[in-house]
């Protein structure tokens, strides 16, 4: 069981908040559920902004890197999202089970989203269509 399995939500958000979490514990699947958590508390809309806003931080202070992709986390939210209005589970770890491409495929997602590969260079600036629908057709 990994630490961040260990911990509550609000637990877990608290440590993302205040950099407490150890850098190890940052992975992939840690930040699916930070947006996951926002989505729960906030709303969709709301959490973009706020999992931008508390991911940039933990990256400037854990980090001390200014790598931080502003787009890409943006569509960890949106497609979380997603795949949470496809399902009927109210629980994050079966949410995974259900659609095992959010933890295994995910850098297709992202392409699949946005039209273009995000990751082949570090962007901070938003792509140009707004309020543009998701593309999947699965």
């Amino acid at each position: 069981m990994s630490v961040t399995t260990d911990l509550t939500d609000n637990e877990l958000l608290e440590q993302i908040e205040n950099c407490s979490l150890n850098p190890i514990a940052f992975t992939h699947k840690t930040m699916l559920r930070l947006s996951w958590i926002l989505i729960k508390k906030y709303g969709a809309d709301d959490a973009v902004e706020k999992t931008i806003e508390i991911k940039e931080n933990y990256f400037k202070t854990v980090f001390h890197s200014d790598k931080f992709n502003r787009t890409l986390t943006k569509a960890y939210t949106e497609i979380l999202y997603f795949f949470m209005q496809k399902s009927k589970k109210a629980d994050f770890e079966k949410l995974l089970k259900e659609f095992p491409r959010l933890l295994y495929n995910f850098k297709s997602l992202v392409k699949t989203h946005y039209g273009y590969d995000i990751l082949k260079e570090h962007r901070k600036e938003e792509p140009s269509f707004i309020n543009r629908p998701i593309l999947f057709t699965f």
